[in-house]
């Protein structure tokens, strides 16, 4: 079959076939050195430090645990690229689940009143155990499926944080009883949160791509400062800012996803610039707010009002500005559908393996 095979592959790159190849294999190539990077860099500022706790009891032998933990990280990460391909969803998620699952873990082991080598050991566990979930997870999402996983966790996390200051606003007291349940509530709801923000993804009637989760998380800042607005010359207590910096959130998140996310397919690079133009419009508020009312309201809600509606305007006109494309919708141009070119090259030309052809997303 190879007098077949091989004009097969040539008609392929005949008619434009090189190109996707080059352009997918730069893509991959660029994701597994961004990924061996971040694990690297893990492995020198969170492994390496928990492997030498574990393991080592003096200082000698804990530095030389912290150099192979360190310098190991690297040559594990790159094997890890050769046996898994990672995709930007992968990616995403491998960072995100190592840094989140290491901070819980080490809080939750702590506040049991755990030694340190064993929140150092778990600490190394959940930085593992994080990037393996996350490569694990993330072979059958979307980047911005990925994106919006991870805000589901950190909005859900943040809310629980601030919902637990309306009833203790100091719950980590050693006088309260309850920091044990409060941790293991804040990472529940994380946990939580992770399913909600995968299934939000996928299962909208529209396409959610990573800009378009940037987006959520500035809108729902501008909802924050609103919030803080409100209750900004009323003297309220630390519980009554916090649920109102929350609602002013949620609000913000909504009324994102309804008028941006719904209506637009904005990349990574849009989501920054509309983030930068609306700090632009909040500091001509401000600025504004202080020529109009005088230095001495420059704190007040007046103030605050300004930069908020300075960030909402600027939010407004960058978009226009910017005039992203409009939303593909979930099945817009099979965007669900993944072909690998570099595999159909693979079976035409006879190169033994297993290929996966096509890869569609549910």
């Amino acid at each position: 079959m190879t007098w077949i095979r091989r004009p097969l592959a040539a008609l392929c790159c005949a008619v434009g076939f090189a190109a996707p190849i080059t352009a997918v294999a730069a893509q991959r190539s660029a994701l597994a050195d961004r990924f061996i990077r971040d694990q690297t860099v893990l492995g020198v500022t969170v492994y390496g430090p928990a492997f030498a706790l574990a393991v080592a009891d003096d200082a000698i032998s804990g530095a030389a645990a912290y150099l192979v933990m360190a310098g190991g990280s690297f040559f594990a990460s790159a094997e890890a690229t050769r046996r898994v391909e990672i995709t930007e969803a992968r990616y995403l998620l491998s960072r995100a689940m190592a840094t989140r699952t290491t901070g819980n873990l080490v809080m939750l082991s702590s506040l049991s009143g755990s030694s340190p080598r064993r929140v150092a050991g778990v600490a190394l566990l959940g930085g593992l155990g994080g990037t393996a979930a996350g490569l694990a997870i993330g072979g059958g999402l979307t980047a911005g499926e990925a994106a919006a996983t991870v805000f589901g966790h950190d909005l859900a996390y943040l809310s629980a944080v601030a919902l637990t200051t309306t009833s203790d606003p100091d719950p980590f007291d050693e006088r309260s009883p309850s920091m044990g349940r409060v941790a293991t509530t804040w990472t529940l709801a994380g946990l939580g949160g992770y399913a909600v923000g995968r299934l939000y993804a996928g299962n909208t009637d529209h396409q959610v791509t990573v800009g378009d989760v940037e987006t959520l998380w500035l809108t729902a800042g501008i909802g924050a400062l609103a919030g803080a607005t409100a209750v900004a010359d009323a003297e309220a207590e630390p519980q009554t800012r916090a649920m109102a910096m929350l609602g002013g959130a949620l609000v913000g998140t909504v009324v994102g996803e309804r008028t941006l996310v719904r209506r637009r397919d904005l990349t990574p690079i849009e989501g920054r610039r509309l983030a930068l133009g609306a700090g632009a419009g909040a500091l001509m508020g401000i600025g504004i707010g202080v020529l109009t009312m005088g230095e001495a309201e420059a704190s007040g809600s007046r103030a605050r009002g300004f930069a908020t509606a300075g960030a909402i305007g600027g939010l407004v006109l960058t978009e226009r500005y910017l005039q992203p494309v409009a939303d593909a919708g979930r099945y817009g141009a099979l965007s669900r559908l993944r072909v690998d070119p570099i595999a159909i090259a693979s079976t035409l030309t006879g190169r033994a393996g297993r290929h996966a052809l096509l890869a569609f997303t549910f």
